[in-house]
């Protein structure tokens, strides 16, 4: 969402504050995506005023809504850590992760729920937002980072956004371990899905573990659709296109696993406030594309 939060509240530094008229423009960007799109379920990253949005989601007819929290620095009006969302036309229930411990190992904290989907039942959510790729650097280094510190600052951020996913796999792996259910992961995984740990999402079981990891292997929702367009980029940075944003799907959507529910028919990239960008509806919108699936189930 680009830093959705009310006035008079500051995201990162104390001006970067919307003033009404630009708060106004960016729930009107919104609405419109939403209405553009006509999901049934939503997964939205930087939410700071998740009550507001809850409020604009329920009026554009999605009653069910859950959020992770923000963090406001309390001795000021900023806020330094933006929650996850998930919004839906359909029953929610609240999750957590299968070791509550580990939340406080990612740099934003995981939303996991169930959501009813018609005849599919309750499927799996886990909504995420991945460190992103900006150096982690010492907040107390003075005046401008060395070469080295900006260096290893990269190298951190690489580092734990590689953990993000080993403890999001350790997560569903011991889940699916004692039942099997459909899952999604939806976000931003600020990184391309070929690259470090990110790639292990999609391994092909090894011959004597066939059986058991073919349950536990997941599909990019874009391959499963069988798109005949070439993949768009969902960010764009130092003008390289990127693809950022993916919906991960369990085998129970794929026509390999033996237990499939659903089929992917079709995916969605919603773009054009990045490539053709019109400036008076779209001065406060996203930085990222948004993608959406469309699911059939079988039988």
């Amino acid at each position: 969402m680009l830093n959705y939060l009310a006035p008079p509240y500051a995201a990162y530094e104390f001006d970067n504050i919307l003033d009404a008229k630009q708060w106004q423009a960016k729930q009107a960007w919104l609405s419109r995506m939403v209405n553009q799109a006509q999901a049934d379920v939503m997964a939205f990253q930087e939410v700071f005023s998740a009550e507001a949005l809850a409020e604009q989601c329920k009026a554009l007819g999605y009653p069910y809504f859950l959020a992770t929290p923000s963090a406001l620095d309390e001795s000021s009006y900023v806020y330094r850590k933006p929650g996850l969302a998930l919004a839906s036309k359909y029953p929610l229930r609240s999750g957590s992760l299968y070791n509550s411990g580990n939340i406080d190992l990612f740099s934003r904290q995981p939303l996991v729920a169930k959501v009813k989907l018609g005849s599919l039942g309750w499927v799996k959510c886990y909504v995420v937002h991945l460190k992103s790729k900006r150096p982690m650097l010492d907040e107390d280094i003075q005046g401008k980072p060395s070469d080295i510190d900006e260096y290893m600052g990269r190298w951190q951020s690489d580092n734990l956004r590689n953990q993000e996913v080993t403890l999001l796999m350790q997560d569903i792996l011991s889940c699916r371990k004692y039942k099997l259910e459909p899952l999604m992961i939806m976000g931003d995984f600020n990184d391309d899905l070929s690259k470090g740990a990110l790639a292990h999402l999609f391994d092909e079981p090894q011959p004597h573990h066939d059986d058991v990891e073919q349950a536990w292997r997941l599909h990019d929702a874009y391959c499963l659709s069988s798109s005949a367009t070439p993949r768009p980029a969902t960010h764009y940075y130092g003008g390289q296109a990127n693809v950022l944003d993916y919906i991960i799907l369990s085998g129970e959507f794929s026509a390999d696993y033996q237990q499939q529910m659903a089929e992917v028919s079709a995916y969605h990239c919603f773009d054009r406030h990045l490539t053709h960008a019109d400036f008076s509806i779209d001065s406060q919108a996203s930085d990222h594309a948004a993608v959406m699936i469309e699911l059939n189930a079988r039988g």
